[in-house]
Order: structure tokens, then C-alpha cells, then sequence
């Protein structure tokens, strides 16, 4: 079957999304600064304090901090209060929380910030200790939604990767960057597809 046949058997029954972006950028600031200040430092030169959506955010962070420092670091994540929810610098919530064991503590009732440990875990701390931080700048991210018929079980692994395999290509062909990441949009039930009734 080639690849072209691949993709219009693929493309028609459910609806789904694909996500594709050019990875965040992120900046090391080795000047420390409390948490409000660093986030400051950040939105002015920068977006914002490093927010990280998945494991290769994570990742991508972790390898620019490595290069710079050995010690913990601020990042974008905090909260108001004790029984309020972690949430990004620029107000969006949190999903991807690798936090540190027995984190967070809120030890001495204060620590409503976050840092980021050499070992790539999160850790609650006062706001007003002063530490190096990490911003970031993000790169453009786009959202397409398909319609997608086929034969095949489409939420298969197999399935999906071959489907973003061929889009990908697809995409490039006609001038995507080549370091353009490609991803699945995961509803709420777990799956990319979800059955349209109407087709």
C-alpha cells in the first residue's frame, strides 16, 4: 500500500486533532532573584518563567540548566494559597507536575513557588528565596482538527504514529521546519479519535 493510499483511507469518519510546534525555546538567567522578580526579568525580556506542558519540555529545560548550573532554579509554576491549584505563570493549569517525593509540602506554611532540581523534579519553596530561573519563548504551535475515515482501529498506536508519520511528511513537503514536533491532541476519554455520529 503506498503512502498516499495510507493517508486517504485515513482521512474522513472521526474527528480528532493534530498538534504540531517548533519546540519552546528556553533561556537560562543565572542572576538571582525571588520568584516575582525572576518572572519580571522573564516577561520583560523573554515570555514568561519556563512552563513545561510534557516530558520533552522537560527534557529540552533540563538540558539547557545542565549546560549553565548545578542547583535549583525558578520556574513558572505557583499558587495563591494553600487550597488553590498550581497554576503557569501566564495563568494557564498545570497537567505535567513531575514533582520531587513527599512534594509538595508547603513546608512552614509559605511556599507557594516552585523550582526545578537538578534532578528534574519539582519542589514548593518560599517566594522570596532567591535563586537563578529558566524563561522561555515560545515558538508558533498550531491546532488542526481532522476527518478522518478508515477500516482501522485509529486509536491503535500503530495506527496513530502511521497517520502522524505520513501527515508529517505531508506538512514538510510543503514547508514545515524540519524540526517541527508533531503530536496527537488527547481528548478526555484518552483517545486522539472520537466517533462522529453524523458521518
Amino acid at each position: 500500500m503506498h503512502d498516499e493510499e495510507v493517508l486517504l483511507l485515513v482521512l474522513l469518519a472521526a474527528l480528532t486533532h493534530v498538534t504540531f510546534s517548533q519546540t519552546r525555546m528556553f533561556y537560562f538567567v543565572p542572576k538571582s532573584m525571588s520568584w516575582s522578580d525572576a518572572q519580571m526579568h522573564c516577561r520583560r525580556n523573554y515570555i514568561d518563567l519556563a512552563a513545561i506542558d510534557d516530558q520533552t519540555d522537560q527534557d529540552e529545560m533540563m538540558r539547557v540548566i545542565r549546560q549553565f548550573h548545578e542547583g535549583d532554579v525558578w520556574i513558572g509554576l505557583s499558587r495563591t494559597d494553600v487550597n488553590a491549584p498550581w497554576i503557569w505563570s501566564d495563568q494557564s493549569p498545570s497537567t505535567f507536575m513531575p514533582w520531587a517525593p513527599t512534594q509538595p509540602n508547603n513546608w512552614e506554611s509559605n511556599q507557594y513557588c516552585v523550582i526545578v532540581t537538578l534532578g528534574a523534579k519539582l519542589n514548593d519553596l518560599d517566594c522570596k528565596t532567591t535563586l537563578p530561573s529558566v524563561c522561555y519563548t515560545e515558538r508558533r504551535k498550531q491546532t488542526v482538527r481532522l476527518r478522518v475515515k478508515s477500516s482501522q482501529n485509529v486509536n491503535d498506536p500503530a495506527v496513530k504514529t502511521e497517520i502522524l508519520l505520513q501527515i508529517g511528511k505531508i506538512l514538510k513537503e510543503k514547508g514545515l521546519a524540519k524540526d517541527a514536533k508533531l503530536s496527537w491532541k488527547i481528548q478526555p476519554d484518552g483517545n486522539v479519535f472520537q466517533k462522529n455520529d453524523a458521518t
